[in-house]
């Protein structure tokens, strides 16, 4: 190799890897400093994809095994609630045991029967109060089924279309055919119960409804929560009414009030423009038919008359006054209903169950990531206690009220035993989350977690090459000095 005073080949060299020992260092030093192997992606490119998704199911085990935990619990309370109402249980089989006893008179059994309502009342006390977070244990599950009627185009009507995403009725409505108005002006959402004659208007403001949002109106005197979405258009009026008439060439002549619905049918939905027929041959008892629906009412006299259609179990009911009186000679009438206007059919009953859903899982399969737990109710109308006494001048409703606690007795005792299974498999699934979370965060570490023997070894010898880099680059620098002695 030529001797020039130009380059430095060795210097450069020495420099070269003296840089890559030093880079090699720092990044010993950041992997040390943050535990970790993979700083970024060009450490291993592999291991960071599969160690992050592993990351991201660890910490969603972490949070299923707190749900568990929470469930677990939820379910302990619950089983205390129904503890306590076994007990009383118990006390009632004694109060009915004791009434049904012959030497007691109606005085003694009366006095009895105080302490037995009390405790009643007691039972759906604890049912009413046992819960969680906020969330009722073991009172039953309010559930509602609704419908919106079709209407003629001609209407002013409510239907899904125009943003009414569910009505949900509370469990002491029942059944009820609702209609809905709005006055665009005053923003007042109006809610009638035509089978109560109950109306509560709500002010739901001016601002639209944002898309994919929407808007929960409660109706806490109807009884009823509608939730709007963004179809709902707050800039136009609904105005519906429920106004039809009845006439026809018979004698009398009748004006109608409204509708009423004693039971829900989805075949209700048509009752929009149908005609029917009055046959008031006998107008002591007139035959009213609507469709598939018929009923009788007294014609011969006037003022309000209520007549109920039937049909197949499902029944509703015309109220109307009678103006001038039928005759037995009137011939059969024609009934025209015109459009009900916008009206919800819905009927909210009450189960004696409540059901929980808990994410034991990381994933949304149903049956494998959600585990449903069933909780019963444990009111006296759930455990058949309903109008029992221990009241009376001989034994018979004491003995009435002795079977029936014997039965709400195992009625409530399988619905313990539920709550056990329940716990026991929450218990399985804790344990199984532990364990996978283990395997999980063990598969983790040995993909991303460091080595920190291994790398301070590692970082030693990079200390040592970087100390005899400086070394050698000194050395290399020193070689072009021996070039001036050429020029003495």
């Amino acid at each position: 190799m030529p001797l020039n005073v130009i380059s430095n080949v060795a210097s450069h060299t020495a420099q070269r890897y003296l840089s890559n020992t030093q880079d090699a260092a720092t990044s010993s030093i950041a992997k040390l400093s943050a535990g970790t192997r993979v700083l970024t992606a060009k450490d291993d490119a592999a291991s960071l994809a599969i160690g992050s998704r592993l990351a991201a199911e660890i910490a969603g085990e972490k949070q299923a095994q707190v749900n568990a935990t929470q469930a677990t619990s939820l379910l302990q309370i619950a089983d205390g609630a129904l503890s306590k109402v076994n007990d009383i249980l118990v006390r009632l089989k004694t109060l009915a045991v004791q009434a049904g006893s012959g030497q007691l008179s109606s005085t003694e059994r009366g006095a009895l029967n105080t302490e037995y309502q009390s405790l009643l009342s007691e039972v759906d006390r604890v049912a009413t109060a046992t819960t969680f977070n906020g969330v009722s244990l073991v009172n039953g599950q309010s559930t509602t089924t609704t419908s919106l009627n079709a209407q003629s185009a001609t209407n002013n009507k409510v239907e899904a279309a125009d943003g009414f995403a569910s009505i949900v009725f509370d469990s002491t409505v029942g059944a009820a055919t609702v209609k809905a108005s709005y006055d665009s002006t005053t923003n007042v959402l109006t809610l009638t119960n035509l089978t109560s004659g109950v109306s509560q208007g709500v002010n739901i403001g001016s601002t639209a409804i944002a898309t994919n949002a929407t808007q929960t109106v409660n109706f806490s005197t109807v009884g009823a929560t509608v939730t709007l979405n963004a179809a709902f258009d707050k800039s136009t009026s609904i105005a519906p009414t429920n106004s039809f008439t009845l006439g026809g060439s018979g004698t009398g002549t009748i004006s109608a009030v409204s509708v009423k619905t004693a039971t829900i049918s989805t075949s209700l939905l048509s009752l929009a423009a149908i005609s029917g027929n009055i046959n008031a041959t006998a107008a002591a008892a007139a035959v009213f038919t609507i469709g598939a629906f018929s009923g009788s009412v007294d014609l011969t006299s006037t003022g309000t008359k209520a007549v109920t259609l039937t049909n197949a179990g499902a029944s509703f009911t015309l109220n109307f006054s009678v103006g001038t009186a039928f005759a037995n000679s009137g011939t059969t009438s024609t009934i025209s209903v015109g459009d009900l206007g916008a009206l919800v059919f819905g009927q909210a009953a009450t189960s004696n169950a409540t059901s929980f859903s808990f994410k034991l899982g990381t994933g949304t399969t149903a049956n494998v990531d959600d585990v449903t737990v069933s909780v019963s109710a444990a009111s006296i109308s759930a455990l058949g206690l309903t109008g029992t006494s221990v009241s009376g001048s001989d034994k018979t409703n004491a003995d009435t009220a002795s079977t029936a606690i014997s039965a709400a007795i195992i009625t409530l005792n399988t619905a313990r035993a539920g709550i056990g299974a329940a716990q026991n498999r929450l218990q399985f699934a804790s344990d199984n989350l532990a364990t996978s979370l283990q395997n999980n965060e063990a598969a983790r570490s040995n993909l991303l977690d460091l080595d920190v023997a291994a790398e301070i070894s590692k970082f030693t010898s990079l200390q040592v090459l970087s100390q005899i880099g400086i070394s050698t680059l000194a050395q290399a620098n020193q070689l072009t000095q021996g070039l001036t002695k050429l020029f003495q």
